[in-house]
Parts: structure tokens; sequence; C-alpha cells
């Protein structure tokens, strides 16, 4: 920066101005200070900006105004600052600078820090500890230093290593273990890895240094950025022009490295130097019993064990042929099975060569392996497994679930597994069942399988490295429906290249110290799995914005959305530095996606058609470690309804139905009416019909019938008993007579008002006791109330029907009537102390021929009561009629707005 400093506080830009005779001229680095100050090193000089007012610390302070290039702040709140090429440290009771190293040697570069706290200074070749002189314990550095980005080229990272920019060119490492103890060290005598060469780095010029929060060391060069992180995998690149290698541990537990054009075994887990390459030579590195080593070499097979060797010749089938190839070397209890290129598979067995035809295996296959029983397994490219045991052989295909294309490995440690270019599958009763993970093809084309002390297993397979502990492997076999569990190592973790598969022979194993080998296409790794490396620190997760339809939504403010608006459109983000390709991100819109979802390589998802409602986004990510930044990045929004989608349309919907309903129910009862109406006057018309005919006929005749009698009457005796039972009878056709205008009258209208019953019938019950001489009674109770008109005319004729039939047919001493009004029905009960009414008339429901119990049931049921005859056990009869309250009583009340309204419209069709 040149010519000024500017501050950006909550979004606005500010100058800092100078006011008087200091300037800031270019600045090289800004410091706060623990007072909430600044320190500014600019060219010429240090300056000092606190509550608004810019200073220059000069000559007062004991520094020249010369350039001032670096500064900093240590852990114990320490002012450093170096001026002119050499470094002063702020007494600040004193206001004064105080020179540290002063003189001594060149001149100081930047200061940097150890991970135990301590400063240190390069001077030339020189690495010097800086006195802090803090009174207290030793502090560790504050971590925020790491970070720092100046152009410093020195470094200590956080595991203690020592990272150097050298002059003229390249980086260099000094680790830890390799720095000596002391307060001074020359660092150019000091054991280094060194990464000099133009295709070794972008650039060779590098210029600074900074460690990121993940460890990951950055150099920035006039090209771009370095970056150097920790690898799982450590590398070890073979003699260039070394083929087909192969490897394999002694029973030292030494790993011991072949290949086809290296002449000897390379011991590289010891560190020592490879053979030399020989055109010609072959090294075919594998396993037997017993620790045993096999190579295959142009003299013949070697078999080491102990220190002793013993050298098995070529079978004599390959004695013409110009280049005999080794691919497989397999021992079993009490042979030796090789498949050689060119000439066919054997089988060395009591000191001689067989073919594998005098077993009837086929030849040419492309891998074979010993299994614990004693029996050999052999696969083929064609897809095919067979099996040789105690003579015998077994083959498996297509038809026993083995379909695998072709077939690439077999391991019979624990059961029978075997891959190929399609997967992997376990033997399980007779039949091979696909292995499934997590990543199918994970499980394609294995090429080795090591077993740790623990169980644990690694697999060298064509998508990297995989480890499965013991319990997850031992699930999977048990059930292959299970899938495998593992956690892969691949390129982005150091693997070199993909595994190799070409040979058909092992490619891994542990060393005696637990170190994991194994091969892949560019080189040969090792892991310590006791040593992994691991990052622990989740990465961030930040919600970039949101959008609709292409506009954006502040995110620092409530966030609402009116449905139907578009697409919504949410971006996300996580920050990994060490690998940012194995970031795992899931997202999840609560109250639409039910489980998280999985982001892969997306950064931002869309949703369409949200309803109303409030929702909530959240946003996860994992590490390439599978560390879970669980809390994530959050945001809550609102879709805000459209007035069709509120309470109050569906409201208005729901009236709108609901006055549509009425309508309809309007015109429905208004068809109704019309209906009933109709037939109403076609009863009315056939009541006074018959009417008139009775009026007319028969009690016309009754009454001519009647003068008749009184005429004859007339000239009786008077006095004779003649006479007076003649009279009596006139009485009786008097009453006939009078009952028959009354049943006339009432085809035209009810003979009972509904506020007269009690007295209608007393009067009946009078009329009959007086005719029969039999006493009557009647008791009414609770408060009468008027009655509908139809329900006081049937109720009566009940009444009329039981009294009758009391009289006439009872033979009883006393007839009693009980009228109840109730507040939930109106009861009658008509009771004689006669002969009652026998069981079979009351099981038949009346006499033949007779139909007074019929008629009674009738009209009960046309006003929907209940009626019940019987006969007491004391003797006698009961009839009981119960009319609810709703079908008796003709209650008045006020009616509500919509009863009056459809009264009035029923009542205007009635008479229309």
């Amino acid at each position: 920066m040149d010519g000024g400093v500017s501050q950006i506080h909550r979004g606005e830009l500010s100058h800092l101005t100078v006011k008087g005779g200091s300037q800031v001229t270019m600045v090289f680095e800004m410091t706060p200070d623990v007072d909430g100050s600044l320190w500014v090193a600019t060219s010429t000089g240090l300056m000092h900006y606190a509550q608004g007012v810019w200073s220059k610390a000069g000559a007062a302070w004991g520094l020249a105004e010369r350039t001032s290039q670096e500064s900093t702040l240590d852990q114990y709140g320490q002012f450093w600052v170096q001026n002119d090429g050499f470094w002063f440290k702020l007494d600040r009771a004193n206001k004064r600078f105080h020179a540290v190293l002063d003189g001594a040697g060149e001149q100081n570069g930047p200061l940097f820090f150890s991970p135990d706290g301590r400063m240190w200074v390069r001077q030339g070749n020189l690495i010097r500890s800086v006195p802090a002189a803090a009174a207290g314990p030793v502090r560790p550095r504050v971590e925020a230093r790491r970070y720092l980005t100046r152009q410093t080229g020195n470094l200590f990272d956080a595991d203690g290593n020592l990272w150097q920019v050298l002059s003229p060119a390249g980086i260099v490492r000094i680790r830890r273990q390799d720095i000596p103890a002391g307060d001074s060290f020359d660092f150019t005598t000091l054991p280094a890895e060194r990464m000099d060469q133009a295709w070794q780095l972008s650039s060779v010029t590098l210029t600074s240094l900074l460690e990121d929060r993940e460890g990951n060391l950055w150099a920035m060069s006039s090209t771009g950025l370095e970056r150097f992180r920790h690898n799982k995998i450590r590398t070890l690149r073979p003699p260039a022009g070394a083929e087909y290698l192969s490897l394999a541990a002694d029973d030292g537990g030494t790993i011991q490295v072949g290949a086809e054009n290296m002449d000897g075994v390379w011991a590289i887990s010891t560190g020592a130097a490879p053979p030399a390459l020989r055109h010609g030579a072959r090294s075919l590195i594998n396993s037997g019993r017993d620790g045993a080593i096999f190579t295959a070499t142009p003299r013949g097979i070697e078999r080491r064990r102990q220190g002793r060797t013993v050298l098995l010749p070529m079978p004599p089938a390959c004695a013409g042929t110009s280049h005999v190839r080794v691919n497989r070397i397999v021992e079993d209890f009490d042979s030796t099975w090789v498949g050689v290129g060119g000439c066919g598979s054997f089988r060395h067995v009591d000191g001689a060569w067989r073919p594998f035809a005098d077993y009837g295996l086929p030849a040419k296959e492309s891998y074979m392996a010993s299994a614990p029983d004693g029996g050999m397994w052999f696969s083929y490219r064609n897809g095919e497994l067979w099996r040789f045991k105690d003579g015998k052989t077994e083959r498996y295909g297509a038809a026993e679930g083995l379909n695998l294309g072709a077939l690439r490995y077999i391991d019979t440690r624990d059961g029978v597994l075997v891959s190929g270019n399609d997967g992997s599958a376990v033997l399980r009763q007779g039949r091979f069942e696909p292995l499934r993970g997590d990543d199918p093809d994970a499980l394609s084309n294995i090429g080795g399988i090591a077993v740790a002390a623990t169980g644990e297993r690694w697999i060298n397979a064509g998508r990297g490295l995989l480890r499965v502990a013991a319990a997850d492997w031992r699930a999977s076999m048990a059930d292959p429906r299970t899938p495998l569990r593992f956690e892969t190592f691949a390129v982005m973790d150091g693997y070199p290249g993909t595994a190799s598969i070409w040979l058909g022979t092992p490619n891994i194993a542990f060393d005696a110290g637990g170190r994991l080998w194994f091969v892949g296409t560019e080189g040969i790794g090792s892991v310590d799995p006791r040593r992994l490396y691991r990052n622990r620190l989740a990465p961030p997760v930040q919600i970039v914005d949101l959008a609709v339809d292409g506009q954006r939504y502040r995110l620092d403010r409530a966030v609402r959305l009116v449905s139907g608006s578009g697409r919504l459109n949410i971006r996300f983000a996580a920050l990994g530095l060490t690998s940012p390709e194995q970031l795992q991100l899931r997202y999840r819109l609560e109250g639409v996606d039910t489980a998280w979802q999985q982001a892969g390589l997306a950064r931002s998802v869309s949703y369409d058609n949200l309803a109303p409602g409030y929702y909530r986004f959240a946003v996860k990510a994992a590490n390439e470690d599978g560390v879970w930044n669980e809390a994530g990045a959050t945001l809550n929004f609102e879709v805000t309804p459209r007035f069709t989608q509120t309470v109050w349309f569906y409201l208005l919907c729901l009236g709108a139905v609901g006055g549509l309903g009425y309508v309809l129910y309007a015109l429905r009862m208004r068809q109704v009416v019309r209906g009933m109406n109709a037939l109403l006057k076609e009863r009315l018309r056939e009541r006074e019909r018959i009417a008139r005919a009775l009026h007319d006929s028969l009690l016309q005749s009754v009454q001519g019938l009647i003068l008749l009698f009184q005429g004859v009457n007339r000239k009786l005796p008077a006095g004779s008993d003649t006479r007076a039972r003649m009279e009596a009878v006139l009485v009786q056709a008097d009453t006939v007579m009078s009952e028959g205008r009354d049943t006339v009258m009432g085809l035209r209208r009810s003979m009972v008002s509904g506020f007269d019953l009690g007295p209608a019938l007393g009067q009946l019950g009078a009329v009959f006791e007086n005719q029969f001489g039999v006493p009557f009674s009647l008791r009414a109770t609770g408060q009468a109330r008027p009655l509908r008109e139809r329900a006081a005319e049937e109720i009566y004729f009940i009444g009329h029907e039981a009294l009758c039939n009391a009289y006439r047919h009872a033979g009883a001493r006393h007839i009693e009537l009980e009228l109840d009004y109730g507040a939930d029905r109106l009861s009658l009960l008509v009771r004689d102390d006669g002969r009652g009414i026998a069981p079979e008339v009351r099981q038949a429901g009346g006499k033949a021929g007779h139909w007074g119990l019929v008629g009674m049931r009738e009209r009960a049921a046309s006003i929907s009561a209940g009626i019940e005859f019987g006969s007491p056990p004391a003797g006698g009869t009961q009839v009981r009629l119960h009319v609810p309250a709703s079908r008796a009583y003709a209650v008045k009340a006020r009616l509500r707005l919509w009863q009056r309204l459809r009264a009035g419209l029923s009542r205007g069709r009635l008479h229309g």
C-alpha cells in the first residue's frame, strides 16, 4: 500500500487521514496493539495511530527514521519492530524501543514462532532464538501466527518442522527430530527434504509461506500458490524403468520387492537401495507357507526361508520356450503350483512337474490361491472358478451366481471371496452372493487383501486403498446383503496411481512393525495404520444467497416470499483447504425433504411451488476424514399466502357452497311441498266424498230406522218393561247416530282439538260407564300442553278403541285411564281388572276378522308412537301408548331467521 491507511467498518470504507507534517508512506505491515491502537511499518519509519491521531515513533522512541518492514505482537502482548534490518522491542513503561541481537552477524530476517512459543530469527545460514524476556511460564504461540501472510521465508509448522524458502530457488523441510536442541543452529548442515526442480513446482522462485488452520502449508510465487498437505500414504518411487512390481513379506517381516527386470530383490522396508535393473532378469516375489519367499529367476524358482534356499528347475515343457515368464507361484501343503507364460500351468509334486490337464483343470488361469483346508482355487478370465482338493475338481460359474466378468483375485482366509471386473462375491452354501458396498465399483478388481493383527482388513482395489474394520468385515461375510462399510484412501490421499492387478499375485502386506506396504501403478505406497493423519476440523458452512427467479434476497433480515412467485434457488458452500474435492455436503428443507439429501458436486438447490408456511433450510458438511459440521448453517424464511390461499378465502368459499346448498335445498323443498299439497288435496276430496256418501245414505237410513222405532215405541203401553227396553235402545241409537255424525265431521275436520284431549277422553269414559255400569276413573299427571292436531286425533281414537274393548270384552269390575304429559313424551295407559287378553291373541296380534288391535298399532305407527298390549300377573289388560314429545306437543318457539324464511317460502308456495 502506498500513501495512507484506510479502514473498512460495517461495510463502509474510510481513510485515516494524517494531520500535520508526518505522512504515511509505503506501508509494509500493520499490527493492532493490545490497547486498540495501530502500529504501521512504513518505508520512512514506524507510525502509530491512537484515538484518531497519527504520530511517528522516531528518535524519541529510540528508532531511526528509516525503513521498518516487519512488526509483530507476541503471545505476551509485547510489541516488536524491525527497523533498518534489526529488531527492537517496545518498553511500554518508558515508551522506548530497545535493540535485540543488535549488530551480531548479518542483518536479521523476520521473526517467526515455533509451536512451543519461542521466537526465532534467521541471520544468514544461522537460525537463532530470540529471548522473550517475559516474566512467568513460557506460553505457546498464538495460533493466528501460523496464518499470517507476510514476506517471510521461514516457518515452523504445527508439528514443529521447519520450512524455508531457498535462495536462489526451491523450498526445504527439516523434520522436527532433525532440529538440534539449543538456541541456534546452522540449517545448511541438517538433513532436509528438498524441492527445487521445475517439474516439482509451478515456479521454483518462492517468496513467502503460510500455514492454514487445517495444517496445510502454502507457498507464494510469482505465478501462483503451491500447497503442501499431509498425505496419509507415503509413496516410494522405484527405479525408473522398473517393470511389473510385486511385493511380499518374508519370515522376518521384511517387505521384499521384485520386478521383471530387477536383478535381485529389494528389501524396501529396511531402507536399502534397490538392485540394479537388467534386461532379462526376473524377480517375481510371492509368499509361501511358514513365511517362505518364492522368487522366479532365469535359473529357476527359488524358495527361501530362514536363510536356506531351495531351487526348483523350470518345468521341462518350457525348455524350448524363448522367453519364460513365471506369472504366479502358490504353495499348498505338499506341492507348488505355478503359471508360466508361454508354456502353461503346472504343479510340482513328488519331485516332478505335472501339467494342469493331468488334474482336469483348464490352463491359463488368472489367479490361484491355497485354502486352509488344503484345497486350491483357480480363477479364469472367462469368469469361471475351479476348486481342486483330494484329486477332485469342482467348477463354479453363472449357474452358481458367479457373474463378475474376468476374475482377478481370490481370498480364502475367511471363507471364499472372489473379485473381478464387475465386483466381488462371497461363497455361501454352494452359491456366490454379491458383496455390496456404499460404492459398488470400489469392490471391483481387488488386487490384494492384508489382515492386521486386530482383524482389520486393508484392500488394494481399483478405486484405491480400502480400510475395513474387523466388525464390519464379519458382518458382511456373515450376510453379504449387509453393505460392507469401508474408508477409502485414493489419489488425493497419496495413493500411487491405481491398484496393480495384472500379475495376479498378492500385492499388499504388513511388515514386522505393523506398517502396510502395497503396489500401485505409479509406485509403492506405505501407510502406518496407527499413525494416520486426521483432519479434526469440521469445515465451515455458509448459505451464500437465496433467489427467486433471479431476484436475490438479503439474508441479514427476515426473508418473506410470496406464494407462487417462481422457482426458489438456494446457494451454499463449505470451505475445505486440505481436500475440497472430498467434501461431503447434505441439505434439507424441513417440511419438504423427509431426509437429508446428498449434494454431491452441486452447491445449489431449487424448489418449485412451495406451499405457504414457515420453512427452515439447513446444510451441513464433512471434511475428507468424515468429520461433520453438524451445526452447519440454517436459513429461516416464510412463504406468505396469496388471498386465494388464506383462511378468509376458504371461509368465503365455504359460505358460497353453503348458500348454494341452501338454494338447492329450498328448491327441493318447494318441489316436495307442491307434491304434498297435491296429495293432501286429493285426500281431502276423497274424505269429503266419503262423508257425503255416509251422510246421504247410511246416516239417513239409520235415522229413518230410529224414527220407525220411535213410532213403534209410542204405541207400546206406558210403563211396560218392553217400552222401557225400547227407550234404552233408542237412547243408544241416538248415541250411535251422534258418533256417526261426528265421524262424518272428522272426515272434514279433526274431532279433538289439541287442547281438550283429557276432557274428551273423560267424557267418553263417562258415556261407557253410564252405558255398561262399570266404574271408570281418569287420572292426568304433568302440565297439560297443547297437542298437535294429528296426534290428538290418533291418541283419542286409540283411547276410544281401548276403552271400548275393555267395556265390551273384559268383564271388568273397574276401568282406569291415565294420561301423563311428560317432558320427553306423552303417555296413555288404559287398564282393567277383567279376564285379560288370551295369550294366543296377544301372540297373533289380534283375532281373525277383528281389526281393533291392528288399527291401534297402525294409528300409533302413524305418529311414531310405541304401543304395548299386556296382561299383568294380577290379571286384567293394559294398553300402554308412548308418543315422543316432538310428535305429540305443538311447541311454539321463536324461529331463527333462516327457519322463518323457509316457513314463509313454504307457506307462499302452499297457497300459490
